[in-house]
């Protein structure tokens, strides 16, 4: 990361699963919390992508039957994803639904505390940042873009879930996903002095690594540093593990969060 961050945040480089669905995890967080489905999909095979995207000019039903075998391999029979729009509206689930494949609209984060519901995000550089309330089994999962960070989506999630569960920032745990890395992510100053409104932005483009940005943000929001950790992959410059919208990409990868039955 070009950012410096705060002291025990770790760097963690997810693993991914034998299989044919290309799912990378944590593998601190499958040990640690066995009850929790988690990780990100991938690229997969490159003569036949893993896109998990169900909008755009594609085909529909690929991408459903995409759907149905990452409902299989996580063992969730319901996985609710939206259509998002770089906002802060966080929506709780408080019941699981029926099984099947549910996409709303207009929403950038999931939280919830019912088993057998998969919450799902969006991404090609952006990053996944799952929120994990291990005592109570409570979780969200939001999508931060530089919009959506800048907008304090994060700050969101860990206030939301005080406020629907009484979940202490201090007791959470905090991971930020694959994403696009500081050294990949050159962007304008107007970035830059939203990310950071306290400090002078640069005067022409500069990097930008928003995860550090994140980890920042969530650590003043009261998130112990000694439990957050940063995947190490980037989206950009890894070797082809997954989606890029900057390495022009149009498929998506989804980070994926859910509390096991």
């Amino acid at each position: 990361m070009t950012e410096a961050v705060a002291a025990g945040v770790r760097t963690v480089e997810e693993i991914l699963l034998p299989g044919d669905v290309p799912l990378w995890v944590h593998p601190e967080w499958s040990e640690r919390f066995p009850w929790l489905a988690q990780g990100t999909t991938g690229r997969g095979n490159p003569d036949e992508p893993f896109d998990l995207a169900l909008s755009g000019e594609r085909p529909v039903g690929p991408g459903m039957d995409r759907w149905r075998r990452v409902a299989a391999v996580t063992g969730m029979p319901t996985a609710v994803l939206s259509r998002q729009v770089h906002g802060t509206r966080i929506w709780v689930h408080a019941e699981r639904g029926a099984p099947a494949i549910c996409v709303m609209d207009g929403y950038d984060g999931h939280a919830t505390d019912r088993p057998g519901l998969l919450l799902a995000i969006g991404i090609a550089d952006c990053t996944p940042v799952s929120l994990v309330d291990a005592e109570r089994r409570r979780i969200a999962l939001v999508h931060a873009g530089w919009r959506g960070a800048a907008a304090g989506i994060v700050e969101r999630g860990i206030e939301r879930m005080a406020a629907e569960w009484g979940s202490a920032a201090d007791a959470l745990w905090l991971h930020c996903g694959p994403a696009i890395c500081g050294r990949c992510y050159e962007v304008g100053p107007e970035v830059h002095a939203a990310m950071y409104p306290d400090r002078p932005p640069p005067t022409a483009k500069a990097n930008l690594d928003v995860r550090a940005a994140i980890v920042g943000r969530a650590v003043g929001h009261g998130v112990r540093p000694e439990r957050i950790t940063v995947s190490a992959h980037c989206t950009r410059c890894g070797s082809g593990e997954f989606f890029s919208h900057r390495g022009g990409d149009l498929g998506r990868q989804y980070g994926l969060l859910g509390i096991r039955e």
